[in-house]
Formats: C-alpha cells, sequence, structure tokens
C-alpha cells in the first residue's frame, strides 16, 4: 500500500510539473508579452495624446546662475510586465537599464508606470538616473513618436530635479531606440540639461 501512494504522488508531481512546464513555455511567454507590450504602447499613445507643458521652471543654483548644457546618453535595459503589480487587475510596467551620459556618466536607471484594467496609465510615468557616485536625476515621460526619416521609435522626456548637483535640474532629452523588444532596448538620447 505504502508503494502505491509514493507512486501516486511521484505521478502527481510529475504531472504538475509537467503543466507548470506548459503555463511558462516559451511561446505562451512570447505571446503574453507581445499582449503586454501592445496594452503598454496603446496606453502611451493615449498618454501622448493627451499633451504635456514642456516649459521649464527657473530655479537657480550655481552661486544663483543656470548653466545650460548639452546632454548626451546611450544605454540598454529589460522591461518587465508585472500583473497585478499595481494592485488587483492592473499591470506594472518596470524598465531598468544601464547606460553612460555626459551628465551622470555611467548610471543606472529605472522607470515604471502602472496601467488599469481598461489600459489607460493611471500614475506618472517616472524615472531616475542614478549616478556612480549617487547623485540621481528625476525624469518624466512628455510624449513618444516614430521618426519620419529613420522609423526608429523614440521617447521625450523632461528632468525634474534630482538630488546632489540635479536637485534643481530642468531640462528635456529624446531617446531614440535602435533596438525596442517586448523586453529589451537599446536608445541614444541628445538634449540639453539646466542645472
Amino acid at each position: 500500500m505504502k508503494k502505491i501512494k509514493v507512486f501516486a504522488l511521484g505521478l502527481l508531481l510529475l504531472t504538475a510539473c509537467q503543466k507548470k512546464q506548459e503555463a511558462f513555455s516559451p511561446a505562451k511567454s512570447d505571446l503574453t508579452l507581445k499582449k503586454y507590450s501592445e496594452i503598454t504602447n496603446k496606453a502611451l499613445q493615449l498618454k501622448t495624446s493627451e499633451g504635456f507643458n514642456l516649459q521649464m521652471s527657473s530655479a537657480k543654483n550655481n552661486n544663483g546662475k543656470q548653466i545650460t548644457r548639452p546632454f548626451t546618453s546611450s544605454g540598454s535595459g529589460t522591461i518587465s510586465y508585472i500583473p497585478d503589480g499595481c494592485g488587483k487587475g492592473t499591470l506594472k510596467f518596470q524598465s531598468v537599464g544601464t547606460g553612460n551620459s555626459s551628465h551622470l556618466g555611467l548610471q543606472e536607471q529605472t522607470t515604471s508606470f502602472c496601467i488599469n484594467a481598461e489600459g489607460v496609465i493611471y500614475t506618472p510615468i517616472v524615472g531616475v538616473g542614478k549616478a556612480a557616485n549617487g547623485d540621481t536625476l528625476n525624469y518624466t515621460f512628455a510624449g513618444q513618436g516614430v521618426d519620419s526619416e529613420t522609423g526608429l521609435t523614440y521617447q521625450d522626456y523632461i528632468f525634474t530635479g534630482g538630488t546632489g548637483r540635479f536637485a534643481n535640474a530642468t531640462g528635456s532629452v529624446r531617446l531614440v531606440y535602435t533596438t525596442n523588444t517586448f523586453a529589451y532596448y537599446e536608445y541614444t538620447g541628445t538634449g540639453t540639461i539646466t542645472y
């Protein structure tokens, strides 16, 4: 009798493992990533169509002087879609990457936002770049489009302060995505920063 129970338990575990492997097969994962990516892109397009005010503040630092400088950046990262990540029935978008920028140097960056069950982004689309010395630069999504000459997707961001030397930073950057898949991206960016 004991052998039958052990055999039955082994068969049950084997069946459960097979079902678990089926549920996370690459084909199903790719379809899920594609679905999440499509939901995200539609939500970003809707957010872009709402329009943004790109006026920059005129906070003073550097002995009372704001200095505007060119800003360049390049990097890559991964995208995660987290079901129920912002509460039941939501989808959390999270991008984590590394890069190199003219003012942060080598940096880590994180961008996130939440999408409700209707496919609408209901939180600000915000992110932070962190320099090796710990100074951070905050940014907010300002729109996206497709470049008519290259056919590449771009996104515009505005700088909204931070910590350290970026405490009162303002400016903007356009990131052009040379690679942009469901789960991975590479970009180059140009703009200006004032601090």
